[in-house]
């Protein structure tokens, strides 16, 4: 387990409620995703493009359902989020499905200002800078695990 201030704990610890939450009624997510189950938007498959052979870094990759989806795509997929539920969430959806992926858990914004990983892409969707004190330091973060010529890509409500 993580170590960490007390207002970033009691944020994972939501997210660890959310995360059970979020997937009690979803049934065999595994075999949704052995089956050729897809939970990608259209426009964020646009905004990507061709994934093939690309390494990707899916920034708070929550329980790793659209990580695996990348990855069947033929991204090099990483997600990295803070949650313990949701990595662990996330490795043993990998594994149930068959779709190779990396997970870390780790609070994001330390995570892209201290690792010494790039990516080609950098993904995130849907509600992930809107809770943090410095989204500025978001974006840096995303921009240091970036190669040279990479490109982040963020969709949001």
């Amino acid at each position: 387990m993580l170590t960490m201030d007390p207002r970033k704990q009691t944020t994972r610890e939501s997210w660890n409620r959310a995360t059970r939450n979020h997937n009690r009624h979803k049934g065999d997510q595994a075999a949704f995703l052995r089956g050729g189950g897809d939970v990608l938007f259209p426009e964020e498959l646009e905004l990507l493009g061709d994934l093939r052979g690309r390494s990707l870094v899916h920034l708070q990759c929550n329980s790793g359902q659209d990580t695996l989806c990348l990855a069947r795509r033929g991204a090099v997929a990483t997600g990295v989020d803070m949650s313990d539920e949701a990595i662990g969430f996330a490795r043993a959806l990998s594994e149930g499905s068959g779709i190779p992926a990396t997970f870390i858990e780790a609070e994001l914004i330390d995570w892209t200002h201290t690792t010494e990983a790039r990516f080609d892409l950098a993904f995130a969707s849907y509600g992930v800078i809107g809770w943090h004190e410095d989204p500025g330091a978001w974006m840096r973060g995303a921009a240091r695990v970036l190669r040279p010529g990479g490109a982040l890509v963020y969709v949001e409500f």
